[in-house]
C-alpha cells in the first residue's frame, strides 16, 4: 500500500518536471541570459520551482518518508514532515506516521508541532479519510495525556485547541457524519475529558499574564462541543459532577474575580467582555444542568412522596442527593487543593435554578434553597471546624441578593460559627466573636435575634467587646478579617444593634428591648461604648413604635428609677434611655402633654448634685440628660409666661442651681484622664445655659468665660462639636490661646522644676481638631527656635517643654510637612545635658520616624552627620553620667539608625537615597578603620551600635549592586577581625563593672549580627573564652545584662560547627540552663532560634548524640531538655540513622519509645505538653520513626493516660485526641487489624465523660461539651475513614472507604455499649450528649454498614435498661442523624 503511494507521488514528480521544462522554453525563449543566469542559481542552490528536482530524483518521497524516526529529534522529524505534508496523498501516509508517534510517545504529545502537524493533515484529507484514520487511534485520550500531566504550556495547549477546533468544524460539515462519531463517546469519557481539560485551562489563565489575556472562549469552545456531542447516558450526571464540578467551580470563580478586577477594561473591549460572558454561561449552564437541577429535582420529588406517603420501589434507580455531587468539592476544598471562595459563584448558580418570581414560588423553593445552601456549607467545614467564615458571609450575601434562610438555620449558624456565647462562658474554639458573620445573619432576617435564645448572647458578645474598648488610631483598611478601631464600632452600630432594635420594633417588642439595653447599660460603659451611641437610633423609633401610654410609662418608671437609685450605675443606665426617649418624643401634642412632667424631671436631676459624694461617673450621662431636658422645657416654657420678671428669678435660680455649681467645681479641680468626658458634658450644659439665658441674667457672660478658659486643650476642642457653641468666639484664635497658655503654664513647671503629669495636652487622632494641631505644631516649633535675647538655659527649657508636648502628639496626626519640621528642628537642638532629655529627643525621633517624612534632612545626605551628632551626644553624655543611667540611650540610638535606614532602603532606587546611603557607608567605612588603627570599638560603644545597625540592615535589605559598593569585604573582614580582638580582650578582664559589661554584651550581639559573608575568625581562644564567659554567667547570673552576655555568647557558639565532644556536652548544657532562666521573651526565642540553626548546620552524627542525651533511656527528661528536644526531633532526616560513622545501627523507633515513657512519667503539666507536642512532631512529620510496635505502644500509652485520675485531665484528655487523630489520619493501615485497641482506648476515653466528682476523682475537673465536641469528631473520623485514592477494580462496585467503615463496624458497637452502660451508673454534664451525638450516629452508621441487622444483634445481648437507653438513641438517630437519600 505504502508503495503504491510512493510511485503515484513519482507520477506527481514527473508532471512538475515537465511543467518546469514548459516553463524553461517560455522564460528562456522571453529572455535567454536572463534565465539561464537564474537556471545556474537554482541548480547550485537546489532551489528550483517546486520540491526541488534534483532531490527528487536522488531520493524519492518514500524514502524521505522512511527516514523520518531516523532524524536526531522530534523537532527535526515535524519539520520535514511539515514540508513533505503538501497534498492529500502524502498527509495520508504523515498521519499514519504521526498516529503511531502519538501513541508510542509522550513526547510526540507533548510537543507543540505534533498538534500543528495534525492540524494541517485535517484540512488536506477528506472528512470520511481522516475520520478513518483517526479513528485507528483513541483521539480523546491522545488530546487529554499532555493535559493530565500537570500545568501545560500555553503553546502547547493553544495548538491542541486549535487541533480539536478544527476537528470539530470539519464534523458539522455535510460531510462530517463519520468525524461527529468518532467524537461522539459516551458521557463518563467525555466527563473525564472535559474535567482534564477545565484543569488545563484553569492553569493556562491561572499562569498566564495579564497583558496577554487569552481567549477563554476560544480555549473552551472545542471541550464544550465534544461534551455535546457526547452518548447521553443515565449516569452522566453523576460523572459530571466527579469530574468536572471542581475545575469548573475553580474556573467560574476565576471568572468571577477577572470580570470584577477588569470591568472598565471589558467596557473599552467589547469582544473579550462578550467571549467572557459566553464562557461564564456556558459554564452556569453546565453546572446547573448536570449537578444542580438534578439534585433539585430529586429534592422535590422526595419531598412529594413524603406528602403523598410513596415509597420508591427499591428496585428504581435513585438520584444522588446534593450532598454526594459536591462531595469531589468537597474533598478538594478539605485538602487545600480548592479554595472556600469557590463556593459563593456555586452558590448563586443554585440559587438562579429555582424560580423565585412571586411569594408562592419563593415558598415551595424554599427547601432546596436551604439543602444547596447546607450542603455547599458542609463544603468547607472539617472536623466541625469552618475553614473561612468570610466565605460563609460570602454566600450569606448572595441567598440574600435572591431568598433568605429560615429562621432555624440562621440561629444554626449564629450558634455554630459566629462565636456568640453566653455570659461568663468562653468563646468557641477560643476565637472571638465573628462580628462580620452576625452583620450578615442579621441582614437577612434581624428576626433571628428577636426574643430568642441567642438575644442574651448576642448583647453580651457586644457588651463584652465594647468592654475592651476601640482603638480608633487604628489603619483603615487592615488586612485582617476582623474590622478594628471605628469600623468595628461602626459594623456593631450600624449592622448589628440598629437592625436587631428595628426588628423588635417591628415585632412590637421596643419595650422589651429597652428593657434588655437597660440590663446592658447597668454593667457600666464607657464613653466611647455603642449602647450611647444607639440613642440617635432609638430615638427615631419613638414616635412610630411606642404609644403615648407606653412612653409615659417609661417616662414615669425611668424617673423613678433615677430618684430611687441606690448606685452610680443605675443613675447612668436610666439617665441613657430617658435621654434617648425625650430627644425622639417630636408631636406637639405630647410635647404639651409631658411638659409639666418635664419641668419636674429637670428639677428632680438638678436636685441629684446636692449630696457632696455624689458619684463622678453618673454625671457623664446626667450632663447629656440635663441638656435634653433643658432644651425641651425652658423656651416653651418662657414663651407661656407673661411675666419677664419671673423668668429672670427662674434664670438666676437656675444658675445657681447644684448643677452648676458642680460644673464650675470641674473647672477649677484638676481632673483624670477618666472624667475628660465628664467635664466636657458639663460644659456643654452650661453653654447650653448661656445660649437661652444670656438674655434673662447678666452673669452669663462670667459663666461663658469660665466655661472656654479650660486647662486642656482637648477639652477646650472636644467642647466645639456641640452646636450651642458655634455661635461664640472663633475656633482658631480660641485654639491659639489655649495651646499658648498651656505651653506657658508647662514652662513655668520646667522652670520651677516641678513634675508634669504626662497625658495633659491632647490626643488629635482620637478626636481630630485641624485648627488646634496647627497651633500645637506652630507653638511648639516656636519653643524649638533658640531666643537671641534669651539665655541658654532659658532656650534649653523651651525646647524641652516642645519636645515633651509633641511626644503626646501622634506622629500620624500630623501632616508631612510638619514632621519634617519638627524633625529638622530636633536633630539639631541643643538640650541640657540630662538622660531624661536626651531618651526624650531620641524618642520623638524615633516616633516622627514612623510616618513618611521623605524630606527631612534625616534622609538626606545630611543623614550621616546627624546619626553620628546623635552618637556624640550620648558619648558625652556618658562619660558625664553614670553608665548604668545611660544604658537606653544606645538601644534607642540603634532603634533610631533602624528608623533612618529603614526609610533609606525602601526607595533605595532613588538618586538622594543612594547618596545618603553611599554618605552613611562612607562614615561607617571610616568607622571601621578607626577601630581597627587602635581606638576600639569597646571605649565607643554609641560608635558600635551604630555601624553593626548599618551593616545588619545593609546585609537584610540592599540590592546587590549596592552592597558590594558599601560593604566591601576588607572592610567587613577588618570590622570582624577588630570585633573579635576586642571580645578577646574584655575577656581576659576579672573584674567587670556595669561598663565593662555593656561594652562586652555590645561586642558580642555585633559578632552574632555579623553580615552575609563575614566569619568569626576561628581561633580555638575565642571558643575556650566563649565557653568561660557563658559558663560564668551562668553561674553567677544575678542582672539582666549577665543573662543577656549568656544568650549571645550561646548565639556565638550555635555559629561554630562542628564541636568537640566535651564542648557539645557542655552546649547542650548551656542550652538547658539557660532556658531556665528567667529570660525577657526575646532572648527566650533568640536561644531557641540559635539551637536550631546549630541542629540544622550540625552533622548526623551530632543530630543523634544530641537525641540520645536529649532523649536517655533511663532517665526522665525534664521540661527545658524536652524544648530542645522538639527542636532536633523536626531537624531529623531518615539519613542520620544510616550513617557509617555510627558504631552501631540505631533503630529510629527506639526513640518513640523513649518519648513514650517521658510522656507516660511527666512530673508536672508543662513536662507533659512538651512531650505530647514531640511526639505530636514524630507522628505527623517524621514516620520513619514509626513501626508497628511504636503505634501499638502510643495506642497502650494513650489508654494509660486517659484511665489515670489528674488534676489536668482536661488538657490531657485534648491532647490524646490529638494523637489519636493523627494515628487514624496518617496510620490507618497499620491499625486495620488492631481495632481491638482501638476499641479500648475509646471506651476509656468514652468514660472520662462519666467520672465521678466525689472521693478519690474529687482533684479531677469534669469534661465539658468542647471535649466531647473534640471526641464526636474523633469518632466520625474512625467511623468514616476519609476517601481512599486507590483505583478500584473494574468489577467491584463498593469502594475502599465503605468496606473501611463496614470493617471497624464490627467493633464499634463495644464503644456504644459501653456507653449505655455507663449512662446508667452516672451522668453527663450539660451539653455534653448533644455534643456527642453525632459521634454516636457515626457509629450506628458503621454498625449498618457492617451488618444491616447490626443494632439488633447488640440489643439482644444488653440489658432491659441498656436496652431502653440504646432504643432512645437509635430513634434520635433515625429522626435526626440518618441520611435518608434525596
Amino acid at each position: 500500500m505504502l508503495r503504491s503511494w510512493a510511485c503515484r507521488d513519482d507520477w506527481v514528480g514527473e508532471q512538475r518536471v515537465r511543467q518546469w521544462r514548459w516553463t524553461s522554453w517560455w522564460y528562456g525563449a522571453r529572455d535567454p541570459v536572463g534565465f539561464l543566469e537564474k537556471s545556474l542559481s537554482r541548480l547550485l542552490t537546489n532551489t528550483l520551482p517546486g520540491t526541488g528536482v534534483l532531490e527528487e530524483m536522488a531520493k524519492t518521497t518514500l524514502d524521505r518518508l522512511k527516514a523520518l524516526d531516523s532524524l536526531p529529534d522530534l523537532a527535526a522529524q515535524l519539520e520535514e514532515a511539515r514540508q513533505l505534508c503538501t497534498h492529500s496523498a502524502r498527509a495520508d501516509m504523515i498521519l499514519k506516521w504521526l498516529l503511531d508517534s502519538l501513541k508510542r510517545s509522550a513526547d510526540t504529545c507533548n510537543a507543540e508541532g505534533s498538534w500543528s502537524l495534525l492540524s494541517t493533515i485535517a484540512r488536506l484529507l477528506p472528512q470520511e479519510r481522516l475520520a478513518t484514520l483517526l479513528g485507528t487511534a483513541d483521539l480523546l485520550h491522545l488530546m487529554q495525556s499532555p493535559l493530565a500531566e500537570g500545568r501545560v504550556d500555553f503553546g502547547l495547549f493553544n495548538a491542541i485547541a486549535s487541533c480539536l477546533e478544527l476537528i470539530v468544524e470539519l464534523s458539522a460539515d455535510g460531510k462530517g457524519a463519520a468525524l461527529q462519531a468518532l467524537l461522539s463517546v459516551d458521557g463518563t469519557k467525555a466527563a473525564n475529558f472535559l474535567g482534564a481539560w477545565l484543569n488545563a485551562t484553569q492553569g493556562v489563565l491561572s499562569a498566564a499574564p495579564e497583558s496577554t489575556n487569552p481567549n477563554r472562549d476560544f480555549l473552551l469552545r472545542p471541550a464544550f462541543r465534544v461534551w455535546a456531542l457526547r452518548k447521553q447516558r443515565n449516569d452522566e450526571n453523576e460523572a459530571f459532577a466527579r469530574e468536572c464540578l471542581v475545575p469548573a467551580a475553580s474556573l467560574l470563580a476565576l471568572f468571577t474575580q477577572s470580570s470584577a478586577a477588569h470591568s472598565a477594561k471589558r467596557k473599552r473591549q467589547h469582544n473579550d467582555a462578550s467571549a467572557s460572558v459566553e464562557s461564564t454561561q456556558t459554564l452556569e449552564t453546565l453546572l446547573a444542568r448536570h449537578v444542580f437541577l438534578p439534585a433539585r429535582l430529586a429534592l422535590i420529588e422526595a419531598h412529594q412522596r413524603q406528602r403523598s406517603h410513596v415509597k420508591k420501589a427499591a428496585s428504581q434507580t435513585r438520584e444522588s442527593s446534593i450532598g454526594e455531587r459536591l462531595a469531589a468539592l468537597k474533598s478538594s476544598i478539605l485538602s487545600g487543593k480548592l479554595e472556600p471562595s469557590v463556593l459563593p459563584p456555586l452558590l448563586d448558580v443554585a440559587l438562579r435554578c429555582a424560580p423565585a418570581i412571586n411569594q408562592s414560588q419563593r415558598t415551595k423553593e424554599q427547601p432546596w434553597i436551604e439543602n444547596v445552601f447546607v450542603a455547599l456549607v458542609d463544603c468547607m467545614i472539617d472536623e466541625g471546624k469552618l475553614k473561612d467564615k468570610e466565605v460563609l458571609g460570602d454566600m450569606l450575601a448572595v441567598v440574600g441578593k435572591r431568598s433568605s434562610l429560615a429562621k432555624e438555620t440562621l440561629l444554626r449558624l449564629a450558634g455554630s460559627y459566629s462565636g456568640l456565647t453566653a455570659e461568663g462562658h468562653a468563646a468557641i474554639d477560643g476565637d472571638e466573636t465573628d462580628w462580620q458573620l452576625v452583620a450578615h445573619i442579621i441582614k437577612l432576617d434581624a428576626n433571628v435575634f428577636v426574643n430568642t435564645k441567642m438575644t442574651g448572647k448576642l448583647l453580651d458578645a457586644v457588651s463584652r467587646t465594647d468592654e475592651k474598648g476601640y482603638e480608633f488610631d487604628s489603619p483603615q483598611g487592615s488586612a485582617s478579617q476582623q474590622p478594628s478601631g471605628t469600623q468595628l464600632s461602626t459594623l456593631l452600630q450600624d449592622r448589628v444593634l440598629a437592625p436587631t432594635m428595628h426588628a423588635f420594633a417591628r415585632a412590637r417588642a421596643l419595650t422589651t428591648f429597652i428593657d434588655l439595653w437597660h440590663k446592658q447599660l447597668l454593667r457600666g460603659v464607657a464613653p466611647t461604648s455603642v449602647w450611647l451611641q444607639l440613642s440617635d437610633s432609638f430615638s427615631g423609633l419613638v414616635n412610630q413604635h411606642l404609644s403615648r401610654e407606653q412612653i409615659f410609662e417609661l417616662l414615669g418608671r425611668l424617673r423613678g428609677d433615677i430618684k430611687e437609685a441606690a448606685s452610680k450605675e443605675q443613675i447612668s443606665a436610666s439617665a441613657v434611655i430617658l435621654n434617648a426617649l425625650l430627644a425622639g418624643v417630636q408631636n406637639p401634642d405630647l410635647l404639651d402633654v409631658i411638659h409639666s412632667d418635664v419641668e419636674t424631671l429637670f428639677d428632680e436631676v438638678c436636685a441629684l448634685f446636692q449630696p457632696a459624694d455624689f458619684g463622678l461617673g453618673a454625671c457623664h450621662h446626667v450632663w447629656r440628660l440635663l441638656t435634653t431636658v433643658f432644651g425641651l422645657w425652658f423656651p416653651l416654657w418662657a414663651v407661656q409666661q407673661t411675666n419677664e420678671e419671673g423668668i429672670r428669678t427662674r434664670a438666676s435660680s437656675i444658675l445657681k442651681s447644684p448643677a452648676v455649681n458642680k460644673a464650675r467645681e470641674f473647672w477649677s479641680t484638676s481632673r483624670d484622664k477618666k472624667q475628660d468626658t465628664i467635664g466636657h458634658d458639663a460644659r456643654t450644659f452650661v453653654l447650653a445655659l448661656v445660649r437661652h439665658l444670656r438674655v434673662y441674667d447678666a452673669n452669663v457672660a462670667t459663666l461663658h468665660d469660665e466655661a472656654l478658659a479650660c486647662d486642656k486643650a482637648e477639652d477646650f476642642a472636644g467642647s466645639f462639636r456641640s452646636s450651642d457653641l458655634i455661635q461664640h468666639d472663633s475656633f482658631t484664635e480660641a485654639h491659639e490661646k489655649v495651646v499658648s497658655r498651656r505651653f506657658e503654664r508647662l514652662l513655668k513647671n520646667e522652670i520651677a522644676g516641678q513634675d508634669v503629669v504626662p497625658g495633659e495636652v491632647l490626643s488629635i487622632v482620637r478626636r481630630p481638631q485641624t485648627s488646634l494641631t496647627e497651633s500645637v505644631v506652630d507653638t511648639a516649633l516656636a519653643y524649638l527656635q533658640p531666643l537671641k535675647a534669651g539665655g541658654e538655659m532659658a532656650n534649653v527649657q523651651r525646647a524641652s517643654v516642645a519636645v515633651r508636648v509633641m511626644l503626646e502628639v501622634p506622629s500620624a496626626a500630623l501632616s508631612s510637612e510638619q514632621r519634617e519640621q519638627v524633625l529638622d528642628a530636633v536633630a539639631i537642638l541643643l538640650l541640657a545635658p540630662q538622660v531624661q532629655a536626651m531618651q526624650s529627643r531620641l524618642g520623638l525621633m524615633i516616633q516622627l520616624l514612623g510616618e513618611p517624612c521623605p524630606k527631612a534632612d534625616l534622609l538626606s545626605p545630611k543623614s550621616a552627620a546627624l546619626l553620628w551628632q546623635q552618637a556624640d551626644h550620648v558619648r558625652a553624655l556618658t562619660l558625664s553620667k553614670d553608665s548604668s543611667s545611660t544604658s537606653g540611650l544606645v538601644e534607642l540610638l540603634e532603634c533610631l539608625a533602624g528608623r533612618v535606614l529603614g526609610h533609606l532602603l525602601q526607595h533605595q532606587t532613588s538618586t538622594s537615597a543612594k547618596a545618603s546611603i553611599f554618605a552613611i557607608a562612607a562614615v561607617t567605612e571610616d568607622e571601621v578603620k578607626t577601630a581597627a588603627s587602635g581606638a576600639a570599638f569597646v571605649d565607643r560603644l554609641q560608635d558600635l551600635s551604630l555601624v553593626k545597625t548599618i551593616f545588619h540592615a545593609f546585609g537584610a535589605s540592599m540590592r546587590p549592586e549596592l552592597l558590594a559598593k558599601c560593604m566591601k569585604p576588607d572592610v567587613i573582614q577588618s570590622y570582624s577581625s577588630t570585633l573579635t580582638n576586642d571580645l578577646e580582650g574584655l575577656a581576659k578582664q576579672t573584674d567587670k563593672d556595669h561598663g565593662a559589661r555593656a561594652a562586652l554584651l555590645g561586642v558580642l550581639d555585633a559578632l552574632a549580627r555579623l553580615p552575609p559573608g563575614a566569619r568569626v575568625q576561628d581561633t580555638a581562644s575565642l571558643e575556650d573564652s566563649l565557653l568561660d564567659m557563658i559558663d560564668t554567667h551562668i553561674r553567677d547570673a544575678v542582672t539582666q545584662s549577665e543573662i543577656s552576655i549568656s544568650v549571645k555568647c550561646f548565639e556565638l557558639l550555635s555559629q561554630r560547627t562542628p564541636m568537640q565532644p566535651i564542648k557539645e556536652e557542655k552546649l547542650m548544657y548551656y542550652a538547658s540552663s539557660l532556658l531556665t532562666e528567667r529570660l525577657r521573651p526575646r532572648d527566650y526565642a533568640a536561644v531557641l532560634a540559635a539551637f536550631t540553626t546549630s541542629c540544622q548546620l550540625a552533622d548526623a552524627d551530632v543530630r543523634i548524640q544530641r537525641l540520645q542525651s536529649l532523649l536517655p533511656a533511663d532517665n526522665q527528661p525534664s521540661a527545658a531538655p524536652l524544648l530542645l528536644l522538639r527542636v532536633v526531633l523536626s531537624a531529623l532526616n531518615p539519613e542520620d540513622f544510616t550513617i557509617p560513622a555510627l558504631a552501631e545501627h540505631i533503630s529510629p523507633s527506639i526513640f518513640s519509645h523513649r518519648l513514650l515513657g517521658a510522656l507516660t512519667n511527666a512530673r508536672d503539666l508543662t513536662s507533659f505538653r512538651r512531650s505530647s507536642e514531640c511526639l505530636v512532631v514524630v507522628l505527623k512529620s517524621k514516620p520513619f520513626m514509626i513501626d508497628q510496635h511504636a503505634v501499638e505502644a502510643t495506642l497502650a500509652t494513650a489508654n494509660k493516660l486517659a484511665a489515670r485520675p489528674s488534676r489536668y485531665n482536661r488538657v490531657v484528655f485534648l491532647d490524646i485526641c490529638r494523637v489519636t487523630t493523627i494515628l487514624l489520619q496518617q496510620y490507618r493501615s497499620r491499625l486495620q487489624d488492631r481495632s481491638s485497641l482501638l476499641v479500648v482506648l475509646f471506651q476509656t476515653l468514652i468514660g472520662c465523660f462519666f467520672r465521678k466528682t466525689k472521693g478519690v476523682d474529687k482533684a479531677s475537673k469534669p469534661l465539658t461539651a468542647r471535649h466531647a465536641r473534640t471526641f464526636a469528631r474523633l469518632l466520625q473520623l474512625m467511623c468514616n475513614p476519609p476517601q481512599f485514592h486507590s483505583k478500584a477494580r473494574r468489577s467491584d462496585l463498593v469502594d475502599d472507604a465503605r468496606k473501611a467503615q463496614a470493617h471497624i463496624g464490627q467493633y464499634v458497637q463495644y464503644v456504644l455499649h459501653h456507653y449505655c452502660a455507663q449512662v446508667l451508673k452516672s451522668t453527663l454534664g450539660e451539653g455534653v450528649r448533644e455534643a456527642l451525638l453525632p459521634g454516636l450516629w457515626s457509629i450506628v452508621d458503621a454498625m449498618e454498614a457492617s451488618n444491616a441487622n447490626a443494632v439488633k444483634s447488640l440489643s439482644t445481648a444488653m440489658s432491659n435498661s441498656e436496652r431502653a437507653v440504646l432504643r432512645t438513641l437509635y430513634d434520635e438517630y433515625k429522626s435526626f442523624g440518618k441520611w435518608k437519600g434525596g
